[in-house]
């Protein structure tokens, strides 16, 4: 059974009437990294306020490695081992990557010392050490000012990690960030997770995928579901809250939506009546008469803005009979639209993925369109 470093109970805060957590349960196995996600409004920012000791509870409690850290003061809290990292860098722009390090590094916490006194011979380790970990090694004599953003907040985790806290808090440490810089910061959090506990607030949701095995997600100041990054993605609880508006579907049938979408949108250069074929297609797959169509049209807009790899979403079908309800629906799809490369290309990796027999694969491919089976979508 794993050790919980970290143990939510039943925790309430009241702001004048308007409850920002309510009655949230949480807890963090010692060494996983859990990302958190949720609408703005959620609870993220004070479920982090709570756990420092910014905010106090008006009930529950936070334990942490089993002490309750009711009405322990921030500084406190930060010397048992709790770490935070927030959305804007917090470096000291004046001073150099190394400089950075050494002021935190160093155990007086002194500016003069630590730029005017010798370094003791473990500091000095210890902050190459995470010069290259967090990658910036070639820039450590160069002034703070002239990192990009992706590297400031590299340098501001390095900051954090010196202080060898047991658990890190990290705020949207990509907002902002290139691609190249967002998978830089999450090949680091990864490499630090084998070392830390570590809880990260990100609405990036490539990077979630990247970086996540635990995923929780917050509504309404309260856990809405938690679970592995295919589960989460396609609950249609989770849909609903980020989409603001009821789903019609069910997990399964989000998987095969997102597979059709995948090979549909492949070339994201489709011009405004291209997609617009598209979409008219996908959603006479899925309703059940003409009068459902513009209905189910322009909720089916709402999942072609994700670009998810095959390779990930076809092993979350779970039975033979939806691994063909996808091909058939992809294979409409791509028979009913402008003829594209990149889209028979992705098909063709969809066949291989879903492994089905020569026979049904066959079967499918000769059905004609007016034959479908019974519709997905089933209206009430």
């Amino acid at each position: 059974m794993s050790e919980k470093i970290l143990e939510i109970e039943n925790l309430t805060v009241n702001f004048d009437g308007f409850k920002a957590l309510n009655n949230l349960n949480f807890h963090l196995n010692k060494g996983e990294l859990r990302v958190i996600i949720g609408p703005n409004g959620a609870g993220k920012t004070t479920f982090l306020d709570v756990i420092t000791g910014k905010v106090q509870p008006t009930q529950g409690r936070v334990l942490f490695k089993g002490k309750n850290l009711k009405k322990s003061p921030e500084y406190k809290i930060a010397r048992l081992g709790i770490g935070r990292k927030f959305q804007t860098p917090r470096v000291y722009l004046n001073l150099t990557v190394k400089e950075n390090l050494d002021l935190v590094t160093n155990k007086n916490k002194n500016v003069i010392s630590t730029l005017f006194s010798k370094p003791k011979k473990e500091e000095k380790t210890s902050v190459l050490s995470l010069l290259e970990t967090i990658g910036l090694s070639t820039k450590a004599h160069l002034k703070a000012a002239l990192l990009s953003h992706g590297e400031k907040q590299r340098l501001e985790i390095g900051m954090l990690v010196a202080q060898s806290p047991d658990l890190l808090l990290v705020d949207e440490p990509v907002a902002g960030l290139t691609d190249e810089e967002t998978e830089n910061v999450g090949n680091l959090l990864i490499a630090l997770a084998e070392s830390h506990s570590i809880i990260v607030i990100e609405h990036d949701m490539e990077f979630v995928r990247q970086i996540a095995k635990q995923v929780t997600v917050l509504h309404q100041g309260t856990v809405l579901c938690e679970g592995v990054m295919d589960e989460v993605q396609n609950d249609p609880r989770v849909i609903e809250v980020y989409l603001g508006q009821e789903t019609s579907f069910d997990s399964q049938e989000i998987v095969i939506i997102r597979i059709a979408a995948s090979i549909a949108w492949a070339d994201f250069n489709l011009t405004p009546q291209e997609q617009d074929i598209i979409l008219d297609q996908l959603s006479k797959e899925f309703a059940e008469n003409a009068d459902h169509e513009e209905e189910i049209k322009a909720e089916l807009v709402n999942f072609l803005g994700e670009n998810i790899a095959l390779e990930e979403l076809v092993p979350q079908l779970d039975s033979e009979e939806t691994k063909k309800q996808a091909l058939q629906v992809s294979y409409h799809i791509i028979k009913n639209s402008p003829d594209n490369e990149l889209q028979n290309q992705y098909f063709q990796e969809l066949i291989t993925l879903l492994n089905l027999t020569p026979e049904v694969v066959q079967e499918i491919l000769n059905e004609d369109q007016s034959s479908l089976s019974e519709p997905l979508y089933e209206a009430e």
